[in-house]
């Protein structure tokens, strides 16, 4: 059987050189996109609020589009690697612009245009 993967240690932290290589890399493979996206900011506002599930272990992030454009949405995960967000039931009410909670979170501040003024 196969053992569980220990989903609240995953990820580490990087020292400069080895993240500038793979941010290189990956800006080097989207030099031919018209307009390449290199990152994608949130807030620790928004961190915070999917942090304090207190079934929340960590953060998955998802790649999508939204008119033909990438875009992040993150969600909390448990120690399972489950998600932990939760499926409108179809209800008006249930909706998050009527001030449902989701905990699927996304729109964050694109570069470009928002950029670190180091990039």
């Amino acid at each position: 059987m196969k053992k569980p993967f220990p989903f609240e240690k995953c990820g580490r932290e990087m020292n400069h050189d080895e993240a500038r290589g793979w941010v290189n890399a990956y800006r080097k493979q989207c030099e031919m996109q018209a307009k390449p996206v290199h990152a994608e900011a949130f807030s620790k506002e928004l961190l915070l609020k999917i942090l304090a599930d207190d079934d929340c272990t960590g953060i998955r992030i998802y790649h999508g589009h939204c008119e033909g454009e990438p875009r992040l949405l993150l969600v909390g995960m448990n120690k399972q690697g489950n998600d932990r967000h939760r499926a409108p039931k179809g209800l008006k009410d249930d909706m998050p612009e009527n001030g449902a909670q989701t905990g699927i979170y996304g729109d964050g501040a694109r570069c470009p245009d928002q950029c670190d003024q180091s990039n």
